[in-house]
């Protein structure tokens, strides 16, 4: 099944999936809070214990470090505990912030099992045909729905160590495969019992190993003492960095292009095919700001969300943040000899699409969205600038019933933001948001990879006259499942679409 269509229609039953998600890491915390308080106080205070008992008799230092050694494993397995704790918060918060990301997480690990096999009370998970790897009660599973070719997707609870459990799904394309299960429960839990002895064991060895280590040091007085230096890039007066290492020599295969150095962390950038670099004064992190994560993955560290940022001889401009919060426009008229920086926004919160357009009288849009929690909904911020960016006010927030997708402004004030299945117009600057009327032949249907084709525009073609090539789903015929490039005008100024004709197949890489 393809993973990017599987996400969507799982967007459909976001709310049982949250709760059951929210269920599940509740109970990971329990679990995790009860083995740390186990821990610090039998490891702690028998390790106190003995240590003061002893402390009195011999005097020896190797037995007082052996048993100080002790207290400090005591405190490693706690602080092993407290990280399954941090873990299960960090993925709170995860869930979110991006449910997206989280739903690509739970497709990826169900596809590493593609062979489903079961019992009378169990679903078997396998990698491999007939070597199961994954059991999952069937009272755990609960049916999410039935996709459009039939397959049914299930929701499990998946045991994983002492108490701790993870969701997985399950996608059942026809009825599992009987399979008899030999090992028995018992097995396997002594199996983790048995791993959990040989860490103490061999905690016990490293301590012992180093109290003997600690015998044959020198002298104290006479050891070294090491200092950790922290590397601290300088900034400038106005919070931007500044140039530590030296520019790429290489040329490129575009004319303008963004370009990482890997050694130094610092971002150059060329408008004549990397005959000359001009440096960028900004963190790789700040221009990632917010998500990163697309339906298809998350955007590698390199690479750069189309529209956070415009290169080219005469105006280059970033869209930034170093804090999650404070949202900068930066801007260089020079092909990057100098630099104005500009605030957005001081009220930016979990971002995720972004970006700006700008027209020859100086106008132009900044537009982004926001993740909304435990929906599949996202809010569209607005603002607007009318000196190329040097100052910047609040247009509106509006909010869409899916994630948006795209974002086209043929003006200042005529703007289109597109989700998979709808698209919505403004004209009057992002005040208000109305969804537009797209007549779709019966032949076809919405909810492919984009509504607007690369690069992405609505053009304008006359008065009132706008044109767009939308990406659409053949569902019948020989080309059945296959997305086109459909061509679609507007008479109205975008209040309505209708098709004109089919284009190209689009590719994958498209």
């Amino acid at each position: 099944m393809d993973q990017e269509l599987l996400i969507i229609e799982l967007l459909s039953a976001a709310e049982p999936i949250y709760r059951q998600a929210q269920k599940t890491r509740h109970k990971n915390l329990f679990f995790a809070f009860l083995y740390s308080v186990v821990f610090c106080s039998v490891l702690l205070g028998i390790g106190s214990f003995i240590y003061q008992r002893l402390n009195w008799q011999s005097g020896v230092i190797d037995s007082n470090y052996w048993l100080q050694g002790s207290i400090v494993w005591g405190i490693l397995i706690a602080v092993l505990a407290g990280l399954f704790f941090c873990v299960n918060l960090i993925q709170g918060m995860i869930l979110r912030r991006s449910f997206q990301r989280f739903l690509l997480r739970c497709v990826q690990k169900a596809e590493k099992y593609p062979f489903v096999y079961q019992d009378t009370n169990f679903y078997f998970l396998a990698e491999k045909t007939g070597i199961p790897k994954i059991r999952l009660p069937k009272e755990a599973c609960s049916e999410l729905l039935t996709t459009l070719d039939g397959a049914s997707i299930y929701l499990g609870d998946r045991h994983i160590f002492l108490g701790f459990s993870s969701l997985q799904l399950v996608v059942l394309t026809e009825e599992p495969a009987s399979i008899a299960i030999a090992a028995s429960k018992k097995a396997r839990v002594n199996h983790k019992w048995i791993l959990i002895a040989c860490l103490i064991f061999f905690g016990i060895i490293g301590t012992i190993t180093q109290s003997r280590r600690y015998r044959q040091q020198i002298p104290s007085n006479v050891l070294p003492e090491t200092s950790t230096v922290s590397r601290e890039i300088p900034l400038s007066s106005d919070n931007l960095l500044t140039q530590l290492g030296t520019a790429p020599n290489r040329r490129t295969n575009q004319t303008n292009q963004l370009d990482l150095n890997n050694e130094t962390h610092e971002l150059y950038m060329t408008t004549d095919g990397g005959s000359s670099w001009s440096f960028v004064p900004l963190k790789p992190e700040w221009i990632r700001t917010g998500s990163y994560v697309l339906t298809s993955g998350e955007i590698p560290m390199g690479y750069w969300m189309d529209k956070s940022y415009t290169i080219s001889a005469d105006f280059s401009w970033f869209i930034y943040s170093e804090n999650d919060k404070d949202l900068y426009f930066l801007a260089s008229h020079d092909n990057g000899k100098t630099w104005q920086k500009s605030l957005v926004t001081n009220k930016e919160n979990q971002m995720r699409y972004r970006k700006a357009q700008f027209f020859a009288d100086g106008s132009g849009v900044l537009v982004y969205s926001t993740i909304l929690e435990s929906t599949s909904a996202e809010g569209v911020e607005i603002y607007q600038t009318t000196d190329f960016g040097e100052s910047w006010y609040e247009g509106t927030s509006v909010q869409v019933d899916r994630p948006v997708q795209n974002i086209s402004y043929v003006d200042s004030m005529l703007g289109f933001v597109s989700t998979r299945e709808k698209i919505y117009y403004t004209n009057n600057g992002g005040r208000t948001l109305k969804e537009a009327v797209v007549a779709i032949p019966k032949d076809y249907q919405t909810g492919g990879l984009d509504i607007f084709q690369s690069p992405n525009e609505v053009t304008q073609t006359g008065t009132s006259q706008l044109e767009a090539k939308f990406y659409l789903l053949k569902n019948s015929g020989d080309d059945s499942g296959t997305m086109f490039a459909c061509l679609f005008r507007s008479s109205d100024n975008g209040e309505s679409w209708q098709f004109v004709h089919q284009l190209s197949k689009v590719e994958p890489s498209e």
